[in-house]
C-alpha cells in the first residue's frame, strides 16, 4: 500500500482519533464491570439477609389436595 501521497497531519489525526475511541470503549467497558460487581454484590447480601428456614419448613412440599 503506497501512504506516499497522504498527509501526515491526516495520519496523526486519524491516530489520534482511534486512540481516543479506544480509550472511550475501555472506560465504557470498566462502568459496565464496576455496575455488575455491584450489583452482584447487592444480591449477595440480600441472599445473606434472608434467614435460614427453621426446622423442615421450607424443605417439604404439601401435594395433598
Amino acid at each position: 500500500m503506497d501512504i506516499s501521497a497522504v498527509n501526515p497531519e491526516v495520519l496523526v489525526r486519524s491516530t489520534l482519533a482511534q486512540r481516543d475511541a479506544q480509550v472511550r470503549l475501555e472506560a465504557q467497558v470498566s462502568v459496565v464491570k464496576q455496575a455488575q460487581e455491584v450489583q452482584g454484590d447487592a444480591i449477595m447480601a440480600l441472599m445473606g439477609s434472608v434467614p435460614a428456614p427453621e426446622g423442615r419448613s421450607g424443605h417439604t412440599i404439601n401435594v395433598s389436595v
